[in-house]
């Protein structure tokens, strides 16, 4: 036993169960034993879950002997079945169902397993009524669920049953980080680890005073280092961090290496029952990596940045680094020094597996807020800080940062942020500093001040890495730069090419965008300017004092869960393109347009073809200034003069202004 918890496989426990089921003395029994299955519990009850084994009990009810006989052979053919039995008053049969989600990620958490083990009893319902005939009672799902152990000599066992795929459908992705906290500028730190940490520290000296008691005298060193990673090991601490304040202590001056290998002595034991002398080469190397790295290191996949990231598992809770080259082959000469057997593609080969969890640092920001009070409306108390007459600001930059949350969390399918706000003012007016502090401190890196349209491949790898872009000078890219972000902001999944592949795969989009400009007319193209949001600004942005980002941020998850539109409908964008009417840019084309023809009705003697008016055009601008029919053709649109057909050939109905010319 260790905490509590059945420490041989589930296969072996269910070994057990089954030959407990056929042995006549359970009937003797006064009070059978509960059997729970979904998970195991350690000493302190329920809510001391310590594992999490895939299982679940179905359970079966008839008055017909025959008919429950009949479904215990029959769910036995279904590959998903591990174990199938009658109970005491042979009116039921209980059905164990390996389960796991679809997509092969691990479940490590008691609340995503419990939705797990919630939707795979609705499918394997369905699926066992359709496959063996057989009707499941409904029953409520919890993870202490169970049923009292029986005398069943027909008990079936089948310990290589497959398990059955689930797929997690809504799943929250904040879930996993519910129990973390935030700090104010948007750090993230794990309350019941810090809780723990206190438990260890005490324990620890608790076991050094013991240890030093036991050998006063320096010269015991020795004898003391071995007691005290005996008392170690007894009190349940944790390895690595016991041997970090070991090295700390005063008293004890034995080399790291040394040190190691008394508490290695103290703590190692058996694989699942099964020492590594009775293991073959390959089964010694891969339990002496993976243990390497449970009781040294940390490990997490971040998903954003796709790249695994580290940190030691001394409970110092150091910042997490980027695991490259030189670090993994540090990690092998280590593992090298506690005699393993791995080589430096075998550590690769764990490290970069799925058997490192997933970690996404947006929501684990985001899960971690808490309740938001509703005392403020502090997304467009943010707002405000930025001084403009346009009364609509606030309220739209609400929605933008609605929909800026939502994309981060996957739920925009249909609605991709394409807004941009487009901050208007001239130098040091802390437009850029604006933008940049939308994000918490903690989530900076996901921030980038601008972004460069000539690599295809770095954009496609912003969209997916990045939380938040500013186009810094909008107006100094050029025509064609600015159709590629019109072309982006409609984008909900890119295409990225992972670290070390050669493939390519669909990535939901995460980046939003917000844009910034010192000219008073930056939009070149009209039928694009219900994607940009203009907001002239009249003076100097306030950026003193604190910014609330954990409400902030809390009241956008609580909005987007309880319903609130984060998407800009078309009455939002009509009102959005007569609002950016004055900062549209007119060109030399336009301005003669405007100059010598005014829109006219739909009769036959207005009626001009683009090349009709070009050459009236030749005869009143100089040969420089005459635009290309393809220039001429989108000036008349966006200016939008009344489009037609006469006798098959497409015009424009227009009428000249004989009061003025150019």
């Amino acid at each position: 036993m260790k905490n509590g918890e059945m420490q041989m496989p589930v296969t072996t426990s269910l070994q057990a169960v089954v030959e407990r089921m056929n042995s006549r003395t359970t009937l003797d029994m006064l009070e059978p034993p509960m059997l729970l299955f979904s998970a195991t519990f350690g000493r302190g009850g329920f809510d001391d879950v310590r594992r999490l084994t895939g299982l679940l009990l179905l359970t079966a009810e008839s008055d017909s002997q025959q008919r429950i006989a009949q479904w215990q052979q029959q769910v036995m053919l279904v590959p998903y079945t591990v174990l199938a039995f009658r109970s005491a008053n042979r009116r039921q049969l209980h059905v164990v169902v390996r389960v796991a989600p679809a997509d092969g990620h691990e479940v490590t958490v008691a609340d995503e397993y419990l939705m797990l083990l919630q939707q795979a009893c609705r499918q394997a319902k369905a699926l066992y009524q359709s496959l063996a005939a057989c009707e499941f009672l409904g029953q409520d799902v919890r993870l202490d669920a169970g049923c009292l152990l029986s005398h069943d000599p027909q008990a079936c066992l089948h310990t290589e049953a497959q398990p059955l795929p689930v797929v997690l459908t809504a799943l929250d992705p904040l879930s996993p980080y519910r129990h973390l906290v935030a700090e104010t500028d948007g750090s993230v730190y794990d309350m019941p680890a810090y809780e723990e940490l206190e438990r260890m520290k005490q324990e620890y000296y608790t076991c050094l005073n013991h240890a030093l008691d036991d050998y006063p005298d320096e010269a015991d060193e020795e004898q003391a280092l071995n007691t005290l990673a005996g008392y170690c090991r007894k009190a349940r601490l944790e390895e690595e961090a016991a041997v970090r304040r070991t090295l700390w202590h005063w008293r004890f001056h034995e080399h790291e290496d040394v040190v190691r290998k008394v508490f290695r002595a103290a703590y190692s034991n058996s694989y699942q029952g099964k020492p590594l002398s009775q293991m073959n080469q390959k089964e010694r190397t891969a339990h002496t990596i993976r243990d390497f790295f449970e009781r040294r290191y940390q490990l997490r996949y971040n998903v954003v940045k796709q790249v695994a990231e580290y940190r030691p598992n001394d409970q110092t809770f150091q910042r997490w680094k980027p695991l490259d080259d030189s670090e993994l082959k540090r990690f092998a000469f280590e593992e090298m020094l506690e005699g393993g057997e791995g080589w430096m593609i075998d550590i690769e080969l764990y490290v970069h597996s799925s058997l490192v969890p997933r970690y996404n640092p947006i929501h684990e920001f985001l899960a971690s807020v808490g309740q938001w009070d509703q005392k403020h409306n502090y997304i467009e108390d943010y707002a405000r800080r930025l001084q403009t007459n346009y009364d609509r600001w606030p309220h739209f930059f609400h929605r933008w940062l609605l929909a800026m949350v939502a994309q981060a969390l996957d739920k925009n399918r249909d609605y991709g942020n394409s807004m941009v706000p487009l901050l208007i003012g001239t130098q040091a007016m802390k437009k850029s500093t604006f933008c940049k502090n939308i994000l918490p401190y903690a989530l900076r890196e996901y921030y980038m001040d601008d972004i460069k349209m000539d690599n295809a491949e770095q954009v496609e790898r912003v969209l997916g890495r990045m939380w938040l872009v500013n186009i810094d000078e909008y107006n100094a890219k050029t025509e064609r730069e600015q159709a590629k972000i019109k072309r982006l902001l409609t984008e909900k999944d890119v295409q990225i090419r992972k670290m070390r592949s050669d493939q390519y795969t669909m990535t939901p989009r995460l980046c939003s965008f917000i844009a910034t400009t010192n000219d008073r007319q930056p939009l070149m193209d009209p039928t694009g300017s219900r994607r940009y949001l203009c907001v002239e600004m009249t003076g100097q942005a306030d950026m003193s004092g604190t910014i609330n980002y954990r409400q902030m941020y809390a009241q956008a998850v609580w909005e987007l869960a309880h319903g609130e539109q984060y998407w800009f409908d078309n009455d939002d964008e009509r009102e959005i393109t007569r609002h950016n009417a004055i900062y549209q840019m007119r060109t030399s084309v336009e301005d003669a347009l405007s100059a010598l023809y005014a829109p006219a009705s739909k009769e036959r003697s207005h009626f001009m073809t683009t090349t009709d008016i070009q050459q009236q055009l030749k005869s009143r601008l100089l040969p420089a200034d005459v635009p290309t029919l393809a220039k001429l053709g989108r000036a008349l649109k966006r200016m939008h003069f009344p489009e037609g057909a006469q006798e098959g050939v497409r015009g424009y109905y227009l009428r000249s202004r004989k009061a003025k010319s150019v």
